[in-house]
């Protein structure tokens, strides 16, 4: 994948990890557990952090290590 493309693969998949992190503590913060709805919202952020640990992994190679994040 060229550099600029796996930048803007990273920003988007961190982007939305984040998103999903703050949503998720935030509803801790406030007592809301438990229900469709925070079960629904665990499993957006397990998704979120599943695909973000695949593209770091497909990283390791080194070969399309993201310039100035190695």
């Amino acid at each position: 994948m060229p550099e600029r493309e796996s930048r803007y693969r990273a920003y988007k998949l961190l982007r939305e990890l984040d998103s999903l992190t703050s949503s998720t503590m935030n509803q801790v913060a406030y007592g809301r557990l438990g229900g469709p709805s925070w079960q629904a919202m665990c499993e957006a952020h397990r998704a979120a952090f599943n695909q973000w640990i695949e593209f770091a992994e497909s990283l390791s190679n080194g070969s399309e290590a993201i310039e100035g994040y190695e």
